[in-house]
């Protein structure tokens, strides 16, 4: 869990991104959210779950609904696949997460391995070679598909080893996304690239935020041994076959 300073600017990440007042993830219970700009225009639904508060976004077709969800679904059990899919309704949705959040600040930032990695360019050929290496499910969780992402990556051998990308979050880049290449697994090049980014984005940004899956275990020991804290989980519905498109909110990241 993240503490003092650093819990208070997380909390207001979250707030600002719920389009609601940060008090209200004080709150227990469960509370329907008019969302950030990133949310609107989202036609799924976003889950959030931030202390003892589980917040809902969704389109305004879908409120009456998961009005209605919330009300019939026990506080402590809504923030569940299950009860997204039931405020998402038909047609199919596939449900994605739950996802960690991670922050971390100059306090709390922990280089722990030495910095490594250079900036890429959009269309560098090392990038299409990584993505077909890895595919497109982690090619998109790590957040390569961002058009604004600033590239970084590790070049061994005549490929890339390690890749990293900071997209937009809060209006600075700082928004840790990371892909290793398959073969080059269990060597520490995800923490590298991580460090080198963190390093450029932190005295700009202030705040740095990290998500992977829970279940991506190698991701989130990346994220803890760089000093971020935990605050906050969300799960998502979409349409399958397409990518959210939610700027700062995303539902999942990382294949470090």
């Amino acid at each position: 869990m993240a503490s003092g300073k650093l819990e208070a600017a997380a909390a207001q990440a979250w707030a600002e991104a719920l389009g609601c007042d940060v008090g209200l993830l004080s709150e227990p219970g469960t509370h329907l959210v008019a969302g950030g700009a990133g949310l609107h225009g989202f036609a799924g639904v976003y889950l959030a779950s931030v202390g003892p508060a589980v917040l809902v976004y969704c389109p305004d077709r879908l409120r009456a609904r998961a009005a209605s969800v919330m009300a019939a679904v026990p506080a402590g059990e809504l923030f569940t696949v299950r009860a997204c899919a039931q405020i998402a309704g038909p047609p199919e949705w596939q449900v994605l997460g739950p996802s960690w959040h991670g922050f971390t600040d100059a306090a709390h930032f922990t280089p722990a391995a030495a910095p490594r990695g250079r900036r890429l360019d959009r269309d560098d050929r090392l990038l299409a070679q990584l993505r077909t290496s890895c595919g497109e499910q982690e090619w998109a969780e790590g957040g390569f598909a961002d058009p604004d992402a600033v590239l970084y990556g590790i070049e061994e051998g005549g490929q890339l080893a390690a890749a990293g990308n900071l997209t937009p979050f809060r209006g600075h880049l700082a928004d840790v996304g990371l892909l290793t290449h398959p073969a080059a697994r269990g060597r520490g090049l995800a923490r590298q690239v991580a460090v080198r980014m963190i390093e450029d984005a932190l005295p700009a940004a202030g705040l740095i935020r990290y998500r992977a899956l829970i279940t991506n275990a190698p991701s989130l020991a990346v994220a803890r041994s760089l000093g971020f804290r935990g605050y906050g989980h969300n799960l998502i519905a979409r349409v399958p076959g397409r990518q959210p498109v939610i700027p700062g909110s995303a539902a999942i990241r990382h294949s470090a």
